[in-house]
């Protein structure tokens, strides 16, 4: 499936194969992250992912380790994604989902803020049905107890904007929670069950509430804690920055030519993070014309 919008087809067409089939892996990053544009950052952060490519021939030429430059680059990478100091996960479809639906339930009750019993609801609501049968089998335990009575807040939060400005400090802390218990069970992104055990594990109120612990939900949810939902398709545009990369690149540009554009004109944090790993204009000028991307099949 391409995710590369129209308006970009031909920019792209101008770069030689292997560079153009990476903006392709760009997008398609960029997708998983749920982006709503195509940035530099998603396209450096696929190429350091791919050590075959010239750009990333020339990062490990700096003597740099290109995975953890490309953990730092996903980190400024535009998405719906918890960042962490070793690893970045983005939300499953179904995650994604249920991070809407918690602010949704917040507005409903005129909260100020998204809490944790609020993403527990929304997730609980989206986990398979066998999950959600084991659960409701499970002695003691009522998750639809999750909810505490809460005032009606000064200030109500609203419904638009953007996604986590208004989640709470506990409810951020359990994002970062779930994302470790994704990690922990090796999943690519943070699904449902992953956001329920986040807030279990950062609310006592909610454990004392619902009878669920953390590892009971974890037992139970063994096989079945991850969102496969498949990405909705969609087209990708470029974000402005984008645009500009690709309207200044040399006919044939491969993927040495895209790092060169990033040193020159990429954002402050970009050439902040490669220049702390040697890789700055300067060793973009030795390596031209010392590495080239691979030819691809015909």
């Amino acid at each position: 499936m391409s995710w590369v919008s129209p308006e970009l087809v031909p920019l792209a067409a101008r770069l030689a194969p292997y560079a153009r089939d990476s903006l392709a892996q760009a997008a398609a990053l960029a997708a998983r992250l749920h982006s709503e544009e195509l940035s530099p950052e998603h396209w450096l952060a696929a190429l350091l992912k791919d050590e075959s490519c010239a750009a990333t021939r020339a990062v490990l030429h700096a003597f740099a380790d290109p995975e953890t430059i490309g953990i730092e680059v996903q980190a400024l990478c535009a998405g719906i994604m918890v960042v962490g100091s070793d690893r970045t996960l983005p939300f499953s479809v179904l995650g994604v989902e249920a991070l809407h639906a918690a602010r949704r339930r917040a507005v409903k009750r005129a909260a100020e803020r998204v809490a944790p019993d609020d993403l527990f609801l929304a997730a609980h609501e989206r986990l398979p049905g066998e999950l959600r049968q084991r659960l409701r089998q499970l002695q003691g335990a009522d998750p639809s107890a999750a909810t505490t009575p809460s005032s009606p807040a000064a200030t109500v939060l609203e419904a638009e904007g953007p996604l986590f400005r208004k989640y709470s400090s506990e409810a951020l802390r359990a994002l970062g929670a779930s994302s470790r218990a994704a990690a922990s069970l090796l999943r690519p992104a943070i699904g449902p069950a992953h956001l329920m055990l986040g807030a279990l594990e950062v609310d006592e109120g909610l454990r004392e509430r619902t009878g669920l612990t953390p590892l009971r939900v974890r037992m139970l949810s063994s096989g079945l804690d991850e969102d496969t939902t498949p990405l909705p398709a969609r087209r990708l545009p470029g974000d402005r920055r984008l645009l500009e990369l690709l309207d200044s690149l040399p006919a044939a540009a491969e993927t040495l030519d895209v790092l060169g554009w990033m040193l020159a004109h990429g954002s402050e944090e970009l050439t902040a993070l490669l220049r702390r790993q040697k890789v700055t204009q300067a060793l973009f000028e030795r390596c031209r014309g010392a590495f080239r991307d691979p030819e691809l099949p015909v």
